[in-house]
């Protein structure tokens, strides 16, 4: 009798245990089918493997400041501001090497971009991102310009069309489509909803409009729910754009995994860009999405199956993209996408257990197009715990070190910046 009193207690406990620590629904509803990785990209970022020499070409600059997520640099490389984990932009004077608060924004900034048109001031773009930590009545994520000159943010697109995610079928929508959900200013009429992360953002090169991301849109994210996107490849993802001429704000893609970095494609000869790249984090994989010309509507894999997880996305004067790689595809990960059946139970796992199971950062190059590895390193140590954007400058490559379970996420740390690989020069 008491072993039986025993056993139905042990699957009441369970049960209990498997419910409370279930994902959130929005990702538990759509775990992804198995997937299995395509060796060649990792046999081919081997190939221009720098590993070994990574750690020698990192400088420690003795400037400190909270973990940051991106940078911008001014005055030709002698000054940045960098986006830091204690809800304020920083300004880095690297002539100097000082460090201080320069604008206190709504929430955490993420992503930040800045462009500057001939003989105007340059203008500075950011995501205010809206997760991972707890939201200070009225702050807003959403899509922000910063004045340099007052230090307040406005903001630019705080609401989006409110789209249904088929998660069988992802969409890209074509500039001359008129189906695609778009959100006029002032609309009142429109259905739409509040943005709920703003992850990475682009300007064009005319400077008028900003794609950014959305990973996913459920309210409250967490580090816990981030993990569990991870695992789950739940479609959730989507691009938007933001129209600074009309203040509209317009779908470009849903349906995707973890859509997160955003670049543009040069497009020399033409008015507005054909196309846009995007790094899937926890797919391992560039997309590129055609809004312009004969593939307009459409999207295809840029370059798969790459050997970490890829998070913001730079190019360098000579046009090569600089991926950053958040965490190593470790073997735990590779395997739980191939057998896609435990992944509900991986998602019940402490989420410190899992965060610690990533054992190496470091960045990727590609050609141009995307579509070649032309340098691979990866570094295990203590001076970088996760490298969330590579910023090329002309004094070398600027490494955004944070760590998603530091216990003090503003706690200053000096910045660590990768030296220029001998053959290669900023203006290259």
């Amino acid at each position: 009798m008491k072993k039986l009193v025993y056993s139905i207690g042990l699957v009441l406990l369970v049960t209990i245990w498997w419910s409370a620590a279930a994902p959130r629904e929005e990702i538990g509803c759509c775990i992804s089918e198995s997937v299995v990785f395509d060796p060649v990209t990792v046999e081919r970022t081997q190939a221009v493997d720098r590993s070994k020499e990574f750690a020698a070409a990192i400088a420690t600059l003795e400037i400190n400041l909270p973990a940051y997520d991106d940078a911008v640099f001014l005055d030709d490389g002698e000054s940045a501001l960098v986006t830091a984990h204690d809800g304020q932009i920083w300004m880095v004077d690297l002539a100097a090497h000082t460090a201080e608060p320069f604008a206190d924004v709504p929430l955490m900034a993420w992503g930040i971009q800045i462009h500057q048109a001939p003989g105007n001031p340059p203008q500075v773009y950011f995501c205010a991102a809206g997760s991972y930590a707890a939201r200070s009545p009225g702050e807003v994520p959403g899509l922000y310009r910063l004045d340099l000159n007052t230090r307040s943010a406005e903001p630019l697109a705080l609401r989006v069309p409110d789209t249904q995610i088929n998660h069988q079928r992802p969409v890209v929508y074509a500039d001359e489509d008129p189906n695609a959900p778009e959100l006029q200013a002032d609309d009142r009429s429109t259905p739409s909803r509040k943005i709920m992360v703003c992850d990475n953002l682009e300007v064009s090169a005319d400077g008028r409009r900003i794609y950014f991301s959305e990973p996913f849109n459920y309210e409250n994210a967490s580090t816990r729910d981030a993990v569990h996107e991870a695992i789950a490849l739940a479609r959730n993802g989507r691009l938007w754009r933001h129209d600074l001429d009309t203040g509209s704000t317009r779908l470009i893609a849903e349906g995707f995994h973890f859509i997160n970095g955003v670049l543009y494609d040069p497009h020399p000869g033409k008015l507005r860009e054909e196309s846009v790249l995007v790094s899937q984090t926890s797919l391992f994989r560039v997309m590129r999405f055609y809004v312009n010309g004969p593939k307009a509507g459409t999207s295809e894999i840029v370059i798969d199956g790459l050997p970490g997880m890829p998070d913001g996305m730079d190019r360098d004067a000579a046009g090569r993209i600089w991926l950053a790689m958040f965490a190593d595809r470790g073997p735990l990960l590779t395997w739980a996408h191939e057998h896609a059946w435990i992944k509900p139970l991986l998602m019940r796992l402490p989420t410190a257990w899992l965060l610690s199971q990533a054992r190496r950062t470091g960045v990727v190059v590609l050609s141009p197009d995307g579509s070649r590895p032309l340098y691979s390193a990866f570094y295990k140590g203590p001076e970088l715990a996760s490298i969330a954007s590579a910023v090329p400058a002309p004094s070398g490559i600027f490494l955004a070190n944070i760590a998603l379970s530091d216990a003090d996420p503003e706690q200053k740390k000096p910045i660590q910046r990768l030296g220029w690989p001998s053959e290669w020069q900023y203006s290259q």
